[in-house]
This record gives structure tokens, C-alpha cells and sequence, in this order.
């Protein structure tokens, strides 16, 4: 009866091994690995101590028991820690490793000193194999280091519970199980001396358990998941190459993409000699273009430099030995986030080649290109692009369209206005001209706060000047001959009035810096420089740069144009009225600008001939 659950259990930890292996993938923790191992092992030496007929070959069994239950013990213990906590300090698994050696070690002194058993009686009574034994003092540690294990797995477990670490409670409960019943176990049989171990069954039962939770945590691990599925479903290529550029393999859709790849192979160098527009030479210029850009990267930090000084002492060699392997460390950390982009046109296909570095274990061990095939996504963006400009080229033509609309109303406005004043007859022609020529001086000199767009809004601005003169009584606009100061007082009121005109007939139609410009031209161009000028009476800087230009342009043409109640100045008259007004009417700083454009503006009224006598 005992014999047939011994072997019973036996099959059973095989099967569960089995299964293991057929459920196992590269990502699992390599502690189960180890557990699923080791546990048909301990089974198996349960069963051949059942069936053992002599005193050696039931104290060789036994021996393998106590074997198999000092590391199924660590590696429980370690399954959960790797699962509980962020990371195993590697002096940590050094440690518990070594102990558990250590302890297994003292197993092959069983029967040839007291320090584990002090004596061994073996005898079948009712046919059940009966090792009767004496513990001597290393048994007392083999029982510590099991509680150790124990109790370190329970800390593992509270520690995670308190701190999220991404562990589900169905998984930490089933720890918390496994940890319980390892211990009631085996230390109820020993307690109790039953000739029928309960381990076997509780072997079993961790089989069951991790097998459950290996299954559940593979899906816990959401960039394990993402990549396996990524390489399962086969939408992107992937290619591997050493550091000695010799070819590593690749899967099938990298194959599929590019069948020459096929032809290569493992451990071959990645190169076609005979051919360099073939996609292996391709890809493999890629690669080195990559590691040229690292290696560039790794000189401008100083990682690469030659060490021309002999080491006179062992101590020193050693400090540079260190120094050097952190540079390399730090090399290869920075050497991870190096990813190259390449675009690549195909047989009619897209597809976009990343390279980077292979990193294992925290370090370079070659080079990785990822092919994705982006043909549909990039003629569809391209497809998206055109179709982006050809709208915008036709909101552009109907922009331009509503602007020449809204121009044209505006010159039209102005030209009502002028034609209603008898007396400016091409005035708003002129004084734009006037101002276009002030501003190409100014552009010249590079005059400090100018921009393109304003002197673009300054001269598309200046024909609306005069606006507020529609709001005029035709009594007082179209008066031949000088006005009385009541008059004078009406026709003052046309600024301010254009500054509103131009607010309603611009606002929400144009750029709200345009629409700005030509309200400060409207409302001050008769502005002075010392404050007595209308309407606001401000003076010196606080008249915008715009409204200044526009009041040389307006006197100007003031002056050498013939009106109704006078007749043209000649151009040297008016050139001395300006000059003795700048600092007084007019902005002193433009003065320069006004001479320089002098000549133009001369030969300009001369060969126009408008509005001079």
C-alpha cells in the first residue's frame, strides 16, 4: 500500500513536469524550472526508500530525500521572492545558495560520522521500510535553515502585500498556502515518526499550485506579453547580428519580407560581397552606420581614449582596470537608448528599419533591426498630405480672393471720400506712394524694431487715412477756400470718426495686428510731435510709429499738391517746411529717412505731374 502511493505520486510529479514543459516559454522564471526538476527527483527517492530490501540502499535514498527537500525548500523560497519584491540582491541568492550546498554537503557524511544522524537502524517491519534515527547537531540546522526559508518567504509576501508590487492576492494567498502546509508537512511526519511521508502528496500539490500561478503571472508581465505577441502574430521583421557582424538569425516574417535573408546563415558573416544594392548589403550599411554614430557618441564622452602612460604599480593598473569597467558599464546603459530610423522603398513597398543595440543581462552583445512594413500608413499619409495641400491651396486662393474683395471695398471707400473732396483729388495714390518710399528707406537702414509684416500693414493702411472725412458735412468737405474755426473744429472730428470706420469695416476680416495699424494710422497721422496736434493731443513716442510715418506722407503732399484755396510749393519749399518741423511736428528720427528718399520722391511727383499746376 505504501509502495503504491510512493509510486503513485511518483508518476504523478512526472506528469506535472510534463506539463510544465510543454506550458514553458523562454520568459519563465527559471526558479520553477528548477522546482519542476527537482520534485519527481524527491518522489523518486521516496518510492526507492519504500522498496529498499538493505540497510546502504535505504540510507542512499534517504540521503537523496534529504537532498531534494533542502533546495525544493530554497527554491520555493526564491520563486516567491523573485515574484514579491522588485529585485534579488545577487548576494542575497549567493548566500542562501551557498548554505543549501553547504547543508546537502553534510548528507554525504550520513553513516560515516555523528554530525547529522549519531545512528541509523534500518529494519522492515510488515514489510514498511523503518529507518530509525538519532539526530546529531547539523540536523538541528537543516531544521533552522528550513524555518529560514520559511520565514523569509512569509516576509516576501507581506512585503509585496504592503507595497503593490504587482502581485495579484489570489497568487500571494496561494503562497501564504504553499509556505503553511511545506512546513505542517514535514514537520508533522517527523514529529510524529509515521512510517507514510506526507511530502510526496505536498510535492504534488506545489506542482498543482505553481503551475496555476506560472500561467497567471506570464499575463501579469505586460511587456513580456506585448512582445511575444508582437513576434506571434508576425507584422514585424526581426534580424539579429553580432558584435562581430556575424548573422544571428531572424523569424519568418523578417523572410517573408526580404527572402534573400533566407539564404544566410547563423554564425555566417552579414554581408553580400557580390552585390551591394541586395537588401543584405543594404541592411547591413545600416548597421554600420549605427555603430559608426555609437562609436562617435562614445569619443565625444570620452570613453575611448588611448592609455599611453606604463603602470609602475599593481594598485594603479588595478584602479585603471576598475575605472575602465565602469566606463564600459555606463557605455553599455547609454548604448540601449541608441535606436537608428531608416526609411526603405522596396518591390513596391514601405517599410521602416530600426537599428539598435542587442542588450542581454544589461549588455551590448550585438545588433538588432526591426523591419515594419509601413506601405499602407505612409500612402495614406501621403495620400492625407496631398489632399491637406491641395485644400490648402484652395482656402489660400479664396483667402486671397475675399482679401482683393475687401481691398478693393476699402479703395473704394476711400475713392467716395476723395471724390467728395474736391480738393484731394489723388491724394490717397500719392501719400501711399510717399509712405512705400519712407519704408524702403527704413528698411534699408535695417531700422532697429521693424518688421516685414509691419511695413507690409504701414503701406496696406495709408489709403485708408482719410476715411473719417465721409462722416464730414459736404458743407465743410467740399468748402473752396479756408475754413472758419468752427469748420476747422467739423473737419478735425474725420480722425477719430476713421479710426471707428476702420474698427467696423476690419474687425473679424483681418489680422488683429493689421486692423490695429490702421486704426492708429486713421486716428493720429495729424498728431504732432510736441502734443499740440488732434485729436488726442498726445505726443512723442506715445504716437504710434505708423501714424508719424503717415503725417510726413500727408503734409508732403500737402504742400506740392495744387488745392482749391492754393497753389503747388515747389519741391524745395517743402523740403525746408518738413526739415523745420522735425523735432517739433514730425518725429526728428525720421528725419534721415525722409532725405534719403528725397530724390524718388521728386522725380516721382515730377513725372506724375498729379495735382500740380
Amino acid at each position: 500500500m505504501i509502495e503504491t502511493y510512493y509510486f503513485t505520486a511518483l508518476l504523478l510529479s512526472v506528469l506535472g513536469t510534463l506539463i510544465f514543459i510543454c506550458r514553458w516559454r523562454n520568459d519563465t522564471n527559471i526558479y520553477f524550472s528548477s522546482l519542476f526538476i527537482m520534485i519527481p527527483i524527491n518522489n523518486l527517492a521516496f518510492y526507492l526508500l519504500s522498496t529498499s530490501t538493505e540497510y546502504n540502499e535505504a540510507l542512499l535514498a534517504n540521503n537523496l530525500t534529504i537532498f531534494t527537500a533542502n533546495f525544493l525548500s530554497l527554491f520555493v523560497m526564491m520563486i516567491i521572492v523573485s515574484m514579491c519584491t522588485e529585485k534579488i540582491s545577487k548576494l542575497f541568492s549567493f548566500a542562501m545558495f551557498l548554505a543549501s550546498f553547504i547543508m546537502s554537503g553534510f548528507t554525504l557524511t550520513i553513516g560515516k560520522n555523528d554530525l547529522y544522524y549519531k545512528d541509523v537502524k534500518f529494519e522492515i517491519v510488515d514489510g514498511v521500510v523503518r529507518l530509525t534515527k538519532e539526530y546529531g547537531p547539523v540536523h538541528s540546522v537543516f531544521y533552522a535553515l528550513i524555518i529560514l526559508h520559511a520565514l523569509i518567504g512569509f516576509g516576501a509576501i507581506v512585503y509585496c502585500f504592503k507595497n503593490n508590487i504587482g502581485v495579484s492576492y489570489k497568487s500571494l494567498s496561494f503562497f501564504m498556502t504553499v509556505e503553511l502546509i511545506s512546513l505542517l508537512s514535514y514537520f508533522t511526519s517527523k514529529i510524529t515518526g509515521a512510517s507514510l511521508s506526507l511530502f510526496p502528496a505536498e510535492c504534488l500539490f506545489l506542482q498543482i499550485v505553481f503551475l496555476f500561478i506560472m500561467e497567471q503571472t506570464s499575463l501579469y508581465n505586460i511587456s513580456q506579453v506585448q512582445a511575444a505577441s508582437l513576434i506571434d502574430k508576425g507584422e514585424n521583421g526581426f534580424l539579429s547580428i553580432s558584435k562581430k557582424n556575424n548573422f544571428l538569425g531572424c523569424n519568418n516574417t523578417a523572410q517573408k519580407f526580404f527572402p534573400d535573408l533566407a539564404k544566410l546563415r547563423v554564425d555566417k558573416k552579414f554581408i553580400d560581397e557580390t552585390n551591394e544594392y541586395s537588401i543584405i548589403s543594404i541592411l547591413h550599411g545600416f548597421v554600420e552606420d549605427f555603430k559608426e554614430k555609437c562609436t562617435d557618441d562614445c569619443e565625444e564622452n570620452g570613453h575611448n581614449h588611448e592609455n599611453d602612460v606604463v603602470q609602475e604599480h599593481n594598485h594603479e593598473h588595478n584602479h585603471e582596470h576598475n575605472q575602465e569597467k565602469k566606463r564600459n558599464r555606463k557605455h553599455d546603459k547609454k548604448a540601449a537608448s541608441h535606436v537608428d530610423e531608416h526609411i526603405l522603398e522596396r518591390d513596391g513597398r514601405i517599410y521602416k528599419i530600426l537599428v539598435e543595440h542587442l542588450m542581454y543581462q544589461n549588455k551590448v552583445k550585438g545588433y538588432q533591426v526591426s523591419i515594419i512594413d509601413e506601405t499602407k500608413e505612409r500612402k495614406y499619409t501621403k495620400l492625407l498630405q496631398q489632399y491637406n495641400q491641395r485644400l490648402e491651396h484652395e482656402v489660400a486662393q479664396k483667402t486671397s480672393h475675399i482679401q482683393e474683395i475687401q481691398d478693393k471695398m476699402v479703395l473704394g471707400i476711400a475713392d467716395i471720400v476723395e471724390n467728395r473732396d474736391s480738393s484731394t483729388g489723388g491724394h490717397i495714390k500719392r501719400t501711399s506712394v510717399v509712405v512705400k518710399m519712407l519704408i524702403d528707406e527704413m528698411i534699408k537702414d535695417n531700422m532697429e524694431g521693424l518688421d516685414a509684416e509691419f511695413c507690409k500693414y504701414v503701406i496696406k493702411a495709408a489709403p485708408m487715412h482719410d476715411l473719417g472725412k465721409i462722416a464730414v458735412d459736404d458743407a465743410v468737405l467740399r468748402k473752396p477756400g479756408r475754413f472758419t474755426d468752427e469748420e476747422f473744429a467739423k473737419m478735425k472730428t474725420h480722425a477719430a470718426k476713421g479710426a471707428e470706420i476702420v474698427h467696423k469695416v476690419l474687425a473679424d476680416v483681418e489680422e488683429p495686428r493689421f486692423q490695429i495699424i490702421a486704426e492708429n494710422v486713421a486716428h493720429y497721422h495729424h498728431e504732432r510731435w510736441d502734443g499740440s496736434g488732434y485729436p488726442e493731443g498726445i505726443k512723442g513716442e506715445a504716437i504710434p510709429l505708423e501714424a508719424r510715418i503717415m503725417a510726413i506722407a500727408d503734409v508732403y503732399d500737402a504742400l506740392v499738391s495744387k488745392r482749391c484755396y492754393k497753389d503747388s510749393m515747389s519741391f524745395e519749399q517743402a523740403f525746408n517746411i518738413i526739415e523745420e518741423g522735425m523735432g517739433t511736428q514730425f518725429d526728428e528720427k525720421l528725419n534721415k529717412y525722409f532725405l534719403a528718399a528725397r530724390k524718388k520722391l521728386e522725380n516721382y511727383y515730377t513725372e506724375a505731374g498729379e495735382g500740380r499746376a
